[in-house]
């Protein structure tokens, strides 16, 4: 019996000698992979990580799938996975809307993709987009109230200047930073 088991040890040592690897070698022959780390150690023939992975990288044999490959999609690919992502969401997977970090609400769908609710609504209103000076004020200093009596078209200073009456009136005292911004 001993003798089989050194011969198999030879055999996989001559392999992993020839360039093959200890995965390849192991699960070939059936033998622990961490046995034959110990044979090949033993017999001084273990290569240091970085040669191994050299190898295998020009053999193809790393394991890390797709990364750093492209990947090219036919047209009728790309439509069949945006048709079920559609499906996915009009099957009551997606509201539409998100609550945002800032506390303002966003589309998440549909050809306002991204924008605010409140900007898109007060444009609609309008009847045309908003001008570089323009912006939308929430009255009641709610920013996800975006009923229409709730918002009003402000210029951008007049916004900054409402917000700081809004403050002298609450007591609050707002102190510039080094750069000139409010704190």
């Amino acid at each position: 019996m001993a003798g089989s088991v050194n011969k198999v040890i030879e055999l996989a040592v001559a392999r992993y000698a020839q360039g093959e690897s200890i995965p390849q070698v192991a699960d070939d022959l059936g033998i622990s992979r961490s046995v034959l780390r110990y044979h090949l150690h033993k017999r001084g023939v273990l290569r240091d990580r970085a040669e191994a992975v050299r190898m295998a990288a020009k053999e193809g044999r790393l394991g890390s799938g797709m990364r750093g490959k492209s990947r090219v999609f036919t047209a009728e690919h790309r439509a069949n996975i945006s048709q079920a992502r559609l499906r996915w969401a009009d099957g009551g997977n997606c509201v539409g809307v998100s609550l945002k970090p800032s506390g303002y609400v966003e589309f998440t769908r549909g050809p306002n993709k991204g924008r605010s609710v409140h900007v898109v609504q007060m444009e609609k209103r309008l009847g045309r987009p908003l001008m570089d000076d323009e912006c939308v004020h929430h009255i009641d200093g709610d920013k996800t109230n975006n009923q229409d009596n709730n918002l009003a078209l402000v210029t951008r200073s007049g916004h900054t200047r409402l917000h700081r009456h809004e403050d002298s009136l609450a007591g609050v005292k707002r102190e510039r930073e080094s750069n000139g911004r409010f704190r």
